[in-house]
């Protein structure tokens, strides 16, 4: 009992990190307000608000447009509404440019849902797409993988995010450290990551 307990609670804190994929939004207007609320993992209805207050303003290029639907799309997925980030994912789909930044996004939706095979197809299309920060695929693989149990595999995409993107050390040694009190660590990952 003890043990499921402790796997729960760690699978209730991973929810709390998903790699997103902010779009960059140029300007001083309110879209780069709603940049820098997804980016910093705002969840306040005041940045849903200015990012809806962007997508209103009619002088905003296209791309601009369709980076503030991710943008917000994001900020729905840090207040657990993954369902209303995927309308917004849905509508900047059709942008080509953003295609990829689009499918982790959606991915990300589809994880907090608990469709995690749903969610790694998002990931390998995003990947497909040429998203260009390739360590936030390999760690929402390995979160998808984790929760599916598939705990050597998980392990194998958090050391991939961490070759490719350093600062993820302390999200890898906070899981290591979890999945170990769990009794889910592999020795053998304990060689390899020393």
């Amino acid at each position: 009992m003890f043990k499921k307990i402790l796997i729960l609670s760690f699978l209730v804190s991973l929810g709390s990190l998903n790699l997103n994929a902010a779009v960059t939004v140029v300007g001083s207007s309110d879209a780069l307000i709603c940049y820098k609320h997804a980016k910093y993992g705002y969840t306040t209805q005041s940045s849903v608000f200015t990012c809806l207050k962007a997508l209103s303003d009619n002088t905003i290029s296209k791309k601009d447009h369709d980076a503030t639907r991710i943008n917000l799309g994001i900020i729905y997925n840090n207040k657990s509404k993954p369902r209303m980030a995927l309308e917004q994912f849905e509508i900047a789909y059709n942008n080509e440019s953003m295609r990829a930044e689009t499918l982790l996004n959606q991915g990300n939706s589809l994880l907090l849902l608990k469709d995690y095979n749903g969610a790694l197809e998002k990931y390998q299309a995003s990947l497909e797409n040429n998203l260009e920060d390739i360590s936030a695929i390999y760690f929402n693989k390995g979160m998808a993988h984790e929760y599916l149990g598939n705990i050597e595999m998980a392990v194998d995409f958090y050391k991939k995010a961490v070759a490719l993107n350093p600062d993820l050390i302390d999200y890898f040694e906070n899981k290591r450290k979890r999945l170990k009190e769990a009794g889910l660590w592999n020795s053998d990952d304990e060689r390899e990551s020393s």
